[in-house]
């Protein structure tokens, strides 16, 4: 698998939550046959093939209410003096392998305006057709891309879609956590909470999001998901696929070796569950920063986590007291970058995840 033309050194991870989510469904569609394979930051946004003929997905999103993309915005070069080369079909169609049976995909997060939605298409779901005068105004607005394979602007054209998905992240979330519950039923052999899928559908994305930071471009198919899935499953719920079941701790019984009361410790979990999803639902520079603060606090962890195993530190509240002010004094907090609030939200998302930190395990 390729890098993708003019990456520059793969994504930074600011702006890609929504695209993330987008992806997560293009996995469960695999899961129910539409694809053999879906990876993402590769030669598009996400890429799923169907065997050997790809659907090359870009996700474009509009955050301004009231503003709707139409087949003049989708053709429009980035400034007045660049080429239909930088405009959103432009990317889609060039700089890529163009074999029989190849498709693009739109997704964008508002209903189009009535020309661009000739296009649209739903999940699933072939399009209809475009009229002459649709087709024709797209082909004239790109005229001079030079296509490989033969290919020309036509051909490409006749071969788009536009998905439109949810408006915002919490909406295709909704749509994900549905599509995935009876994924998550049929392993626990009965009805899924929602708090079990929606820890499931995080444990997903946090996948999808440490594949897409890799070096290189990175698939599933659908073995590998239905794997993935599963381990999900395991790990949210203490569940193995045979019935069986293995220890699960709790955020209040990792934090019992500290002395944190249950009640304490109830209102921590409730505000970690709050952080989770203002997390998911953060895009752009304030998603960078909440990864950032996450890989900081971690650290931290384990430092603490050394002192106590050397010696310097006790175990039980000791440690815990030392992580808390460790968390409180670090200079993000110090300077406003994130609340202290945030900062212990993310402390118990990482005591909750990880090994306990406060005390070994008898």
């Amino acid at each position: 698998m390729a890098l993708a033309p003019a990456d520059g050194g793969r994504r930074s991870r600011r702006g890609f939550a929504y695209q993330d989510v987008v992806t997560l469904l293009d996995c469960l569609d695999m899961l129910d046959g539409q694809w053999t394979s879906v990876s993402w930051e590769d030669l598009e946004d996400i890429l799923c093939y169907r065997d050997a003929e790809p659907n090359y997905r870009q996700v474009k999103t509009i955050e301004e209410a009231g503003t709707r993309h139409s087949v003049a915005s989708v053709c429009r070069p980035e400034t007045a003096q660049k080429t239909a080369e930088t405009s959103y079909l432009g990317k889609l169609f060039l700089d890529k392998p163009l074999p029989e049976g190849t498709r693009f995909t739109l997704v964008i997060n508002e209903m189009p305006q009535r020309d661009l939605h000739e296009f649209a298409v739903e999940r699933d779901h072939p399009r209809g057709p475009v009229s002459e005068s649709t087709r024709n105004d797209v082909i004239a607005r790109l005229n001079g891309l030079q296509l490989p394979n033969g290919r020309d602007i036509a051909w490409c054209v006749d071969r788009l879609d536009v998905l439109v998905a949810g408006r915002t992240i919490e909406d295709v979330e909704r749509e994900a956590l549905h599509r995935l519950a009876p994924h998550v039923g049929a392993l626990l052999g009965t009805g899924a909470m929602y708090e079990e899928v929606e820890e499931v559908m995080t444990r997903l994305m946090e996948v999808i999001t440490r594949r897409a930071r890799a070096l290189r471009p990175q698939d599933f198919t659908s073995e590998t998901f239905r794997t993935a899935v599963e381990t999900s499953v395991r790990k949210a719920t203490g569940r193995r696929r045979d019935g069986s079941t293995e220890p699960l701790m709790t955020l209040r019984e990792k934090l019992q070796p500290a002395e944190v009361s249950d009640a304490e410790a109830e209102g921590l979990h409730d505000a970690m569950l709050a952080f989770r999803r203002r997390r998911r639902a953060s895009i752009g520079t304030k998603r960078q920063q909440l990864d950032d603060l996450a890989d900081d606090v971690h650290a931290l962890c384990t430092v603490t986590m050394a002192e106590r195993h050397s010696g310097l530190i006790a175990p039980g509240p000791d440690a815990y007291q030392a992580t808390v002010l460790k968390v409180a004094n670090m200079p993000q907090v110090g300077d406003r970058t994130h609340n202290l609030t945030d900062a212990l939200a993310t402390l118990s998302d990482i005591t909750a995840r990880c090994l306990n930190r406060y005390a070994d395990a008898s």
